[in-house]
């Protein structure tokens, strides 16, 4: 019974603290729903310590210090505790799906071009959907690599006007070269006499986008997260560490787009209004990373 009632009083002491931050990330973004990643960037920016580190007697606090990267493995654990207390609203965190989605524009847009949006971390997709929608954006979220089917539809959907997709992704081996491996996979599997024309360009995360946007480089990631459970194979591994080594970035390290919802005022779909806000169709001609 002790070591029930020891466990219980870490546990809500953990989940409070959990309660606190995501209030506050409320409080100074405006936004009530995050990713897990994402609650997790924010924390480590928080500026004050108020961490619990619990003893062994009826979750004591020990110490209470800043919040640290290394914490990071912990949080899906007190996360869980939180919403079971219900100290955090259930759909306030987004679990991460490995459901391969598709969101379709209601209408044509006023481009020239149809325009899609790809990401391949599937967990992003809910926060995507309202800026996707107002701008006639097609929304794909596919779990590392996109389907058979998901190239299918996009070559019914490509077959009557120029297609851009913008890729968005995380900045890892088994990540950073979402788009190009996208444009590759598109080219091998589209059928024979199509006629689409169909353009791909990353649009982040970038290496120039970790200085502007000060997001930070973690050297390991949860084991939570599945586009990097696995590791990379060894190419992979070399074609990172020149990507990163060429933008002066340790290759060691690796940036989640998730970051953007601590460090950027609009969170990853501000950072995605701002790319559409911006876009042209004549803006991407090639299929370049």
């Amino acid at each position: 019974m002790t070591d029930a009632f020891v466990e219980t009083e870490t546990d809500r002491t953990k989940s409070k603290w959990v309660a606190r931050a995501y209030a506050d990330f409320v409080k100074e973004t405006g936004r009530s729903r995050t990713t897990e990643r994402g609650l997790f960037y924010y924390a480590l920016q928080r500026d004050v310590s108020d961490y619990p580190i619990c003893g062994g007697f009826v979750g004591e606090i020990r110490i209470m210090r800043p919040y640290h990267e290394n914490d990071g493995e912990k949080l899906p654990k007190w996360l869980g505790k939180a919403k079971a207390q219900g100290y955090v609203p259930d759909d306030a965190i987004i679990d991460e799906s490995l459901r391969e989605l598709t969101l379709l524009p209601e209408q044509a847009g006023n481009l020239p071009c149809s325009v899609e949006v790809w990401v391949n971390k599937t967990s992003l997709y809910p926060l995507l959907i309202p800026v996707c929608r107002k701008h006639n954006a097609a929304l794909v979220s596919v779990h590392k690599t996109p389907s058979k089917d998901a190239l299918d539809s996009l070559f019914c959907r490509a077959a009557e006007r120029q297609t851009i997709i913008l890729c968005l992704n995380d900045l890892a081996p088994n990540a950073a070269f979402f788009a190009a491996n996208l444009a590759a996979m598109i080219a091998k599997a589209k059928p024979q006499g199509c006629g689409s024309d169909i353009k791909v360009k990353c649009i982040g995360l970038l290496p120039e986008q970790i200085s502007t946007l000060k997001i930070p480089l973690q050297k390991n990631l949860p084991q939570k997260a599945p586009m990097h459970q696995n590791g990379s194979d060894k190419d992979e591994q070399e074609r990172f560490k020149k990507y990163l080594k060429s933008h002066s970035l340790d290759p060691k390290k690796v940036a989640e787009l998730d970051a953007l919802e601590a460090h950027h005022p609009g969170g990853i779909a501000g950072f995605l209004e701002e790319s559409l806000n911006k876009f042209t169709c004549s803006q991407f001609p090639d299929n370049e990373l």
